[in-house]
Parts: C-alpha cells; sequence; structure tokens
C-alpha cells in the first residue's frame, strides 16, 4: 500500500513537471510569433497615402519639385517685353497661370496708340489711335478718383537716386547734367502738377476730348536744369518711336477748346504740355506715362505729339529748321474765272497748309487747305476756285520744325 502510494506521488510530481515544461514552450513560442510579426511590419510595403505627394507640394514648398521659396527667389522674373505700339506688358511664361488679379488688369489696359501719322499706311477706316478721341470709355472699368501729388521733398536734378524704378531719363547738351526720374519723383512734383481737357483733332479728321492729369514739361525742364545752349526736345518711347518738338512748341502758347468739332471751336483756354500717368476720355485711370500737347489752332493735329511709354527725353542743342514754305500750282498773274488752285508741299501728308484769300496774315485760325491725308480721306483736299481777283498768302506747320515764311500770290481774274 505505502509502495502505492508513493508511486502516485512520483507519477503526480512528474505530471507537474511536464505540465509545467508545457507552457514555457507555448510562452516562447508566443513570444517568437510577437517577434515575426514585428518583423513583418517592419518589412511591410508601404501605404498608398504614403506615395502620394502632401498637400504643401502644389507650391513646392516640400516636394522639391518647383523648388521651395529659396528656389524661387533665384528664379528669373519674367522681362517687359515692348508691344510695337510702345506699350509693355508682363509676359508671364507658358508654364504658370495668370492670377485673377493679373488677368483682370491686363484686360483692363487701354489700346495703345499707333506712331505719327507720316509712318500709317493706308487703311480703308480709320486706325485705333485716329479714332482714340471718339471712342466710349463705357466699357472700361470705372476709373479710379484722380490721385492728388503725395505730400512729399520736391525733387530736383540733383536728387541722389531715384525714389523708385526709373521710368524717365532726360539728357542732352541742352541740360546741365543728366538725370533720371521714377513715378513718385514725378507724382511729388506738387508746384508743377496739372489737370488738363485737352482738346484733340487726328488727320481722320476727328476731333474729341482727353483729360490728362501729370506734370508740367516746363516745369519738368526747369527741373532739370534746361540751359541757354536747348534747340528743341526728342520724345522716344519705349518702342523706338520718337516725335521732335521745337522750344516754341514745348514753351509757347497752346490751347484746349471747350467746344471742339468739324463744324468750329470755341472756348480757348490756355494749357501747357504735360507729361502725364493718369488719362482717358472724360475721366482718368492710371496708364503708362504719355505726353500731351495742346494745340496751336483747331486744326492742329495734336494726337501725333501723344506719345506713349515715353521714357527719355533729349533736350537737343541743334536748330530744327523751319518746314519748307508751299508752293502754288499756278504762278502768280492773270488767270481766267474758275481756275483751280492747289498747294503743293514736299511733306503734304506731316504738315497743314493755313492760307487766307484777303490778303491779311495767316494765322493757325485760318482756313486749312489739306484737314487730311493721302491715305485718310484725300478727297477732303479739295482746289480753291478763283472766281475774282484775289491776294492768297499761305504757310505750312507741323510739331518737329518751326512753321514756314509765309508765301503770297497775287493772281487777277480777268471778265
Amino acid at each position: 500500500m505505502k509502495r502505492l502510494l508513493a508511486l502516485f506521488i512520483i507519477i503526480a510530481i512528474c505530471f507537474a513537471f511536464i505540465t509545467g515544461c508545457n507552457k514555457e514552450s507555448d510562452g516562447a513560442d508566443d513570444a517568437l510569433s510577437v517577434s515575426d510579426a514585428g518583423g513583418d511590419a517592419v518589412e511591410a510595403s508601404p501605404s498608398v497615402d504614403a506615395l502620394l505627394p502632401s498637400a504643401a507640394s502644389d507650391d513646392g514648398s516640400e516636394t522639391g519639385e518647383q523648388g521651395g521659396a529659396d528656389d524661387d527667389a533665384d528664379k528669373k522674373t519674367p522681362d517687359l517685353v515692348p508691344s510695337p505700339e510702345g506699350s509693355t506688358e508682363d509676359t508671364a511664361p507658358d508654364s504658370q497661370e495668370p492670377e485673377a488679379s493679373e488677368t483682370a488688369e491686363t484686360s483692363a489696359a487701354p489700346e495703345t496708340m499707333e506712331p505719327s501719322d507720316a509712318a500709317d499706311s493706308a487703311p480703308p477706316e480709320p486706325s485705333a489711335s485716329e479714332t482714340i478721341v471718339e471712342e466710349s470709355p463705357s466699357s472700361s472699368p470705372a476709373p479710379p478718383e484722380a490721385s492728388q501729388p503725395p505730400d512729399s521733398p520736391e525733387p530736383s536734378a540733383t536728387s541722389a537716386t531715384p525714389d523708385g524704378p526709373v521710368v524717365l531719363t532726360i539728357f542732352g547738351g541742352g541740360v546741365s547734367a543728366e538725370s533720371e526720374w521714377s513715378l513718385k519723383d514725378l507724382q511729388s512734383m506738387r508746384d508743377g502738377y496739372r489737370e488738363y481737357t485737352y482738346s484733340t483733332t487726328n488727320n481722320w479728321p476727328r476731333y474729341g476730348h482727353t483729360v490728362a492729369h501729370g506734370v508740367s514739361l516746363p516745369y519738368l525742364l526747369q527741373q532739370a536744369g534746361i540751359n541757354a545752349n536747348a534747340a528743341g526736345l526728342k520724345l522716344t518711347a519705349t518702342d523706338g518711336y520718337y516725335a521732335l518738338f521745337t522750344l516754341d512748341q514745348v514753351f509757347g502758347a497752346r490751347y484746349a477748346y471747350s467746344s471742339h468739332s468739324a463744324s468750329g471751336s470755341s472756348g480757348a483756354v490756355a494749357v501747357e504740355p504735360v507729361i502725364a500717368w493718369e488719362w482717358g476720355e472724360g475721366s482718368v485711370r492710371p496708364e503708362n506715362i504719355r505726353s500731351f500737347f495742346g494745340q496751336s489752332g483747331p486744326c492742329d493735329v495734336n494726337t501725333s505729339s501723344f506719345v506713349q511709354n515715353v521714357c527719355k527725353i533729349e533736350v537737343l542743342t541743334n536748330s530744327p529748321g523751319s518746314w519748307s514754305s508751299p508752293e502754288a500750282s499756278i504762278a502768280s498773274g492773270s488767270v481766267s474765272p474758275e481756275t483751280e488752285l492747289n498747294f503743293i508741299h514736299d511733306s503734304m501728308d506731316v504738315v497743314k497748309i493755313y492760307y487766307t484769300l484777303d490778303g491779311s496774315e495767316p494765322s493757325y485760325n485760318s482756313a486749312v487747305y489739306n484737314p487730311s491725308t493721302s491715305y485718310f480721306q484725300p478727297e477732303l483736299t479739295v482746289p480753291i476756285i478763283l472766281q475774282e481777283s484775289v491776294t492768297v498768302k499761305a504757310f505750312a506747320a507741323a510739331y518737329g520744325k518751326d512753321r514756314s515764311a509765309v508765301v503770297v500770290f497775287e493772281f487777277v481774274v480777268e471778265s
């Protein structure tokens, strides 16, 4: 009996030992299983989200495809490309989409004026620049309030550096030294600030009005140090187009007519030429700087003096000379009734010929022989029919030279 009890105890002890070994083995297996699972997690393929670029990559700040802020700072800013009309537009790279504000600004840009009438070809209808004075501004965005020159120190040619990007350079033998001016410099010239409504005539001819705000050109030249050697001006645009002016055309009497049409003009008011940064028809809005001149008379084609995107003013020292006098198609003397008289000039499409038939001295208010040009409305240039004895006096005038000497023709109509 004792032997059976001892055997039972031995069997129980063995069973307990074997059971404990099995539990340890199971724990080791579980630990190994956990280790294997961790290895699988480390070696698992990345998720789909990990392969997608983050939202910040749209502006290139994290992905490196377009570069971050430092790379953007090294990128070249698109150059300003001058248009054939003398205006400039910001040209963005093809890969960039313009911002909404940039698109709105571009769409609001005004049409640019053409170069001088002498360089125009013969279109069947007037060009944009020839009709600009009569276009309705209703399709343009509402212009802002006219700005006034800021309260800042009055600049002068002795200023060390321009206050901002240079928009205008004045140079030449007719000034004491070359000077450069920013838009802020020009707007700071409180004593030279002018607001005018210019009457306008072009070569079609069309008549209208343009409002301009800017600095007086005579005042600006004084600030630039114009000297006694000055004899004329050359205004050059960003596209290379230029216009010439005598000193009298800059400093002499010029006018704007409050009532101005093909049937006549009245209400003359003296005005100065200006370099304007705001202008428009009826009201103004900020624009590229442009020169504006008043008229010597109602038929003076002053639109050719409106140089858009003017960037250089050269003060010349050489005398501009005078235009040649017009010639008559027939010699002075006796003529038969209904004889036709025509004027001849080697620059007929540039100059205007002013004349009288009563022997009085012609002026800029006298009749004009050639109101249009050969490439617009040549039919408006008609001969003068001599029906009685007359003394004809005439002169030719245009920008860039002094008016010609007055020429006299005597015609006796035989009865």
